[in-house]
């Protein structure tokens, strides 16, 4: 077994295409790690809850990735129930931390409006399920969730004693955003579009937040704190997720509900959705761990390799990457990290040249641990 110095850190490494483990010594030093391995990255702290139907976002220029997103009517034993806690990893120390506490889910403290808001007396969003709707905005340096508590609809009268009826049909899509220094949350007075387990990407060209339902497709202008609607569509489904492709300058989607490998791409100018005549496959993808490194333009997509994507009880993965220049996927030949089925977490940062993956082991106690890859 071969050895590899880093900064106080000793990576040994099994074999020439697998999963490097780290043996943590005083400094991790990000600079130093391998091309074209997956790298298991030591944090320190609790890490959070690996929430099946949560969302994540990092914030480059921070070194910071946002957690946020419950799991609600199927919560794990982490989350005590339902959370609508933030929490946060920071890149430099590795640390966990959580925010604030999640808000007791009781009368006085979830609300429902007259409109169909659904907001908590600490003026922030209920416990729910955010998929892809999570990104971060750099120009406005806000962390914005566009979703709504959809599934309260399942066994209301259980779960949401204190109120009466059919209040659950009359909630409306919100658009919410929070502040990272503050830790407070905005909700902002906005005709939002109904992103519940559809897909948001940011489009770092044209400084603007991009959303897709399948059928329609919406553009957020932030001075004027708007929604704009076009009709331009892929194919219904759920459990979509999006990146934003800058070496083509467009959107790119991946995967529904129903488990497709057909790859759309977006023009935001021109309102137009395409299919990507693609050299070579990938894995069919259902809510897909997908990232853009933004340096050599290639997606990353972390495949369950297992007959079902939204549920891998086997763990196993694949790695594919997407070139955008040669329209082209290629395997990779390697060790992959575990996968346990959808997984909206992914994560590319540009800083430190590296795609994260998030997701829990088989003895991590349903919480997170930390993969890292370099393409190159």
């Amino acid at each position: 077994m071969a050895g590899l110095q880093l900064a106080g850190v000793v990576l040994r490494i099994a074999a020439a295409a697998s999963i490097v483990s780290v043996a943590v010594g005083q400094q991790f030093d990000w600079d130093a790690l391998p091309a074209g391995r997956w790298v298991r990255v030591p944090t320190q702290g609790t890490p959070a809850p690996k929430v099946f139907h949560g969302g994540a976002a990092i914030a480059p220029e921070r070194s910071e990735v946002f957690f946020f997103g419950s799991d609600t009517h199927a919560p794990t034993p982490l989350e005590n129930g339902e959370s609508n806690a933030v929490w946060r990893l920071n890149l430099e120390t590795l640390a966990w931390s959580r925010d604030y506490e999640a808000d007791p889910k009781n009368a006085s403290t979830y609300r429902l409006l007259e409109d169909g808001v659904t907001e908590t007396a600490s003026g922030r969003p209920w416990a729910m399920h955010t998929f892809d709707a999570v990104e971060w905005d750099p120009a406005a340096g806000r962390l914005v969730v566009v979703s709504f508590p959809a599934h309260t609809r399942f066994e209301p009268e259980k779960r949401f004693p204190f109120f009466r009826g059919d209040w659950y049909k009359r909630l409306r899509p919100l658009h919410w955003e929070y502040d990272p220094d503050t830790k407070r949350w905005r909700r902002l007075e906005v005709n939002a579009p109904n992103l519940f387990a559809k897909a948001l990407c940011w489009d770092s060209d044209r400084k603007q937040l991009i959303g897709h339902d399948g059928e329609r497709t919406w553009h957020f202008d932030r001075e004027a704190e708007g929604w704009s609607g076009y009709d331009a569509a892929t194919e219904p489904g759920w459990h979509l997720v999006m990146v934003y492709d800058t070496r083509a300058r467009r959107a790119l989607l991946l995967g529904n509900n129903k488990g497709s490998s057909v790859l759309y791409a977006y023009d935001p100018d021109r309102h137009e959705w395409s299919v990507v005549k693609v050299r070579g496959s990938c894995l069919p993808a259902n809510g897909a761990a997908i990232a853009y490194d933004t340096r050599n333009g290639v997606m990353l997509y972390l495949a369950n390799d297992y007959e079902n994507q939204y549920h891998n009880p086997t763990g196993r993965a694949v790695t594919f990457v997407y070139e955008s220049a040669a329209r082209a996927w290629r395997r990779l030949e390697i060790e992959s990290p575990e996968l346990y089925g959808m997984n909206y977490l992914m994560q590319y940062d540009p800083v430190r040249n590296v795609f994260l993956h998030f997701e829990k082991t088989r003895s991590s106690g349903d919480r997170i641990a930390v993969w890292a890859f370099r393409y190159r």
